[in-house]
């Protein structure tokens, strides 16, 4: 234990070091170029992933590691591509919506909100099979196949998910780019198509036998690669992610083999999802022109317009910093409080000051902030300011915690893994989103798993009585 602590403290201490660094160049101001700004990105990304995996045992494939890199890819894509000048179209370019001082700060609270979530994910995480205490709740849980659950949360959310992905198939069809961000889906049926892909990883721990779990995994893929045909790719980009790295590093043993398999795939797929994003930039999306494209060759830009799309969390961000407290004011929290309340429907919407911190971009003219994404830390800096970087410990070490569930050998709860596989897919999907689009999700999954357990313990009490 004496051990663990030490290594702990040294990690510690080469993240303040880091942070010091950032400080000096912020309180000195100095101004970084674009190139310089890409490589300070990458290169933190890298020492922190190391620092974890040396350090802290964290294997490198880990859902701690994946909110890093998406991180960064979202909020320093642009400027990555813009600062080694790769070519590519870019949607909403970065330079349009903020002044350079602005961009500037924005990257140095990006910087310093990443040092903070890697503390926070070293302090909490913990090494393979070492000692931990599932939840008493799930312990209780735990005679409920978890493929009952999942059965469950599939019936109730197939029609939202069904509609939900129709109207995306049609909007993108009929307005391309535009067609996809102008759609509006209430919350709610959000939130109850999520049940279906939450059903899909209870189904897919509680699925035993492999024929079965094998077929399971490839025609949820399947589909989901169909669906990001309509252009709207960012939740079954994250959905997959979780379904690979569940399937391949929990479920099974990673083997030399398989690690190929996943590197193909992963080069497939995005020059798959490139292929949509160069595609849904004309004026009609459908799965027939993304096939024309990978098999013509011509995809000379991929990385460059993956990166120019991807990276546009960072506009938020900036715009965030841009326009509070000049324009709107900091939220000082009623994000998060409406994020909590937003669990009862219409609630929100009928207290004025919390309605308009649901979205805060929305406090702007469309016209600034049209097609705009959400972005956990353009969020954060909306509520605190400067402060909004401390709020990445919490981030922190609710990764460690799903980490430290889904480690192998760590928790025997098929259930409790399920629940944190669908915490970590809602962990990504708030790298580019808003708190209350993941509250109200997963508060109403949980409310069904609730309502699962309470009945099947009521029919084993009428089972017992019979007996």
């Amino acid at each position: 234990m004496l051990k663990i602590q030490k290594s702990k403290l040294m990690m510690l201490m080469l993240l303040c070091t880091q942070l010091l660094f950032g400080l000096i160049l912020k309180l000195y101001q100095i101004e970084l170029t674009y190139r310089q700004m890409s490589i300070l990105a990458i290169g933190q990304t890298c020492i922190n992933i190391t620092l974890l995996k040396a350090i802290c045992k964290l294997p490198i494939i880990s859902i701690p590691n994946l909110f890093l890199i998406f991180s960064m890819l979202f909020h320093c894509g642009q400027i990555i591509k813009k600062g080694f000048e790769i070519e590519g179209t870019v949607p909403l370019p970065f330079e349009n919506y903020a002044d350079f001082s602005v961009i500037q700060n924005a990257f140095y609270f990006y910087i310093f909100s990443q040092i903070f979530l890697a503390i926070a994910i070293g302090l909490a995480a913990v090494s393979k099979r070492e000692t931990f205490a599932v939840p008493e709740r799930w312990k209780r849980r735990a005679h409920v196949d978890a493929s009952i659950y999942g059965k469950v949360l599939l019936i109730l959310g197939l029609i939202p998910r069904m509609y939900i992905d129709i109207l995306s198939l049609f909007g993108a069809a009929t307005g391309g780019y535009e067609g996809v961000y102008s759609l509006y889906v209430p919350q709610m049926v959000q939130s109850l198509g999520f049940f279906f892909d939450a059903g899909l990883l209870f189904l897919l721990f509680g699925t035993e036998r492999t024929n079965k779990r094998i077929i399971l995994f490839i025609l949820v893929i399947v589909y989901k690669c169909i669906m990001m045909a309509t252009g709207a790719r960012q939740d079954k980009v994250t959905f997959l992610l979780i379904w690979f790295y569940v399937y391949f590093f929990i479920l099974n043993r990673i083997t030399i083999k398989k690690l190929l398999f996943l590197a193909v795939a992963c080069i497939a797929g995005f020059m798959f999802i490139s292929a949509i994003g160069t595609i849904r930039a004309g004026d009609t999306v459908n799965l027939s022109q993304v096939l024309d494209l990978l098999t013509s060759g011509t995809m000379t830009h991929v990385l460059g317009g993956a990166l120019g799309e991807f990276g546009s969390a960072f506009n938020t961000l900036e715009v965030a910093m841009q326009y509070t407290p000049s324009h709107i004011a900091y939220g000082c929290g009623r994000s998060y409080i409406a994020g909590c309340l937003s669990v009862i429907p219409v609630l929100v919407s009928k207290i004025p000051p919390l309605a308009e911190s649901v979205v805060f971009l929305e406090q702007l003219p469309r016209t600034i902030t049209f097609a705009f994404g959400g972005s956990y830390l353009g969020e954060l800096y909306y509520n605190f300011g400067w402060f909004g970087v401390l709020g990445s410990c919490v981030l922190g070490a609710v990764l460690a915690r799903i980490h430290n569930v889904l480690v192998p050998g760590n928790c025997d709860s098929t259930g409790y893994k399920s629940w944190c596989a669908i915490l970590a897919t809602a962990m990504l999907l708030f790298v580019r989103g808003y708190f209350t689009d993941m509250m109200q999700k997963l508060v109403w999954t949980y409310i069904i798993i609730q309502i699962v357990q309470m009945h099947m313990i009521k029919q084993g009490a009428r089972k017992d009585k019979q007996c």
